[in-house]
């Protein structure tokens, strides 16, 4: 049996990303597949009868429509080879150079991976992990399928976001006695809360501890507040927000650890070096935990990609010469600058206890930015040109400042995302310390994201 003919790319996952990177890489010249596991390119979005206005150019359009359309679109372009119910089996690294990965039964070969798997719905155990043959309790995705056909009744939001407002929206115009609660602040765009408080019949629950739900029953939740209220309602969901889908993630990752690669992080915008493509890896769409992931942006991450993978197949390297680029790279950011902020204190809404929840706390912040290999000298004596530390001070205390997090892990992701998106920096170390916590002792976590 003969070898499967070498593709420049293989693109897993066709949502707006992936199909956007379909289209450019045919455009381009290139050879590529995209590999879907649904029936039909977009699938995710397909059960989405939801009108936006953050597409420019279509303005009140729904989702499940322009899905339709990226998908015959997609069908029309010559050079575009896409394959439905194609899940993803396997990854492995090529000794010569490239990656084979197998799906739907079939083998293929190519150059560089694009990883375009979009993210799932957080789903905390607390609410997911007791079976529920009644579907009461819903995430993001259920809810959305299934909100126009909720019969009117009693029903529990949890979240402060875009999401669980325009739900919340949705739910009251369609005769619901809706309660919206949210952990922290109101995080939705100013337009939406602007509906929210002119509605009337939803009730809000700002900066309140996620209550917790006590049983399922055939015909409704029972929850309990924090306050030791229990309550009842015909539904809930909970709005907490996506995470990266990892199946696909994982696969890779045991492929690169096997090949002796250092393996990416879930959520990272692009993995190359500087200079030059290396392992030819790739991520796009709301998979690479860009600030704000929708359609718009994940079409715009595709065509980065396309690019990407053009610059990568002009300068193909054996997994070899990958190993050697790669740790050439991480030791010259190793001998690259770093720019330290040390004993920033500031106030800080942070912490679950209820004294923490009263008002802000003293915290104490220390963060490293690696900013890579840069000249012993700058190319002149201008601030415009250098990363200003003034603005990264700010940052964090404004971070610390935005909206209470219960728990310092939520502070140091946001700080290390936050940190990652100034120009030129590789990577971040921060380490979030209470002051007075305790009278014995300060209580310190840190955090290290990027490339080190």
């Amino acid at each position: 049996m003969s070898a499967p003919a070498m593709l420049d790319a293989v693109i897993v996952g066709a949502g707006p990303a992936g199909c956007s990177a379909a289209s450019w890489l045919a455009q381009l010249g290139l050879k590529a597949v995209l590999l879907e596991r649904g029936a039909r390119a977009c699938d995710g979005l397909a059960t989405m009868d939801i009108a936006q206005d953050w597409v420019l150019g279509a303005p009140q359009g729904r989702l499940d429509e322009l899905a339709r359309r990226y998908g015959e679109h997609l069908g029309s372009l010559p050079g575009v080879d896409v394959r439905v119910n194609h899940a993803l089996d396997a990854v492995r690294c090529l000794p010569a150079g490239g990656w084979e990965v197998q799906a739907g039964g079939s083998t293929f070969t190519a150059r560089c991976l694009v990883l375009a798997t979009g993210v799932r719905p957080r789903r905390p155990a607390a609410y997911f992990g007791q079976p529920d043959p009644t579907g009461r309790v819903m995430d993001a995705m259920a809810l959305t399928a299934r909100r126009a056909q909720l019969p009117p009744g009693r029903v529990l939001l949890l979240g402060g976001g875009d999401n669980a407002v325009e739900n919340a929206l949705y739910l009251q115009a369609h005769g619901h006695q809706v309660t919206l609660s949210t952990r922290s602040s109101w995080r939705a765009q100013p337009g939406l809360l602007a509906r929210l408080r002119a509605s009337t019949g939803i009730t809000m629950r700002e900066d309140e501890a996620v209550p917790r739900l006590e049983a399922i029953e055939p015909d409704g939740v029972r929850i309990v507040r924090d306050s030791g209220e229990a309550e009842r309602y015909d539904a809930m969901a909970v709005l907490f927000g996506f995470e990266p889908e990892p199946a696909a993630f994982e696969l890779v990752r045991e492929a690169m650890r096997d090949a002796g690669l250092p393996s990416p992080a879930i959520g990272t915008l692009a993995w190359q070096l500087p200079d030059a493509p290396a392992a030819g890896l790739f991520v796009a769409g709301d998979a690479s935990g860009r600030w704000h992931p929708c359609v718009q942006t994940a079409l715009a991450d595709g065509v980065n990609a396309a690019k990407q993978v053009q610059q990568c197949v002009r300068h193909p390297l054996t997994l070899e010469q990958a190993r050697g680029a790669l740790a050439a790279g991480g030791s010259a950011a190793r001998r690259g600058q770093v720019l330290r902020l040390t004993g920033l204190r500031c106030d800080a809404r942070l912490g679950w206890l209820d004294r923490e929840k009263r008002g802000p706390q003293p915290i104490q912040v220390d963060a490293e930015l690696n900013m890579g290999p840069q000249p012993l000298l700058p190319n002149d004596d201008d601030l415009a040109h250098v990363l200003d530390y003034r603005k990264v001070r700010q940052i964090i205390i404004d971070e610390c400042n935005t909206e209470h997090a219960h728990l310092i892990e939520t502070l140091l992701g946001k700080l290390c995302l936050r940190l990652m998106r100034l120009p030129g920096v590789h990577g971040v170390r921060v380490q979030v310390t209470k002051l007075e916590i305790f009278d014995d002792c300060h209580v310190a976590m840190s955090a290290e994201h990027g490339q080190w």
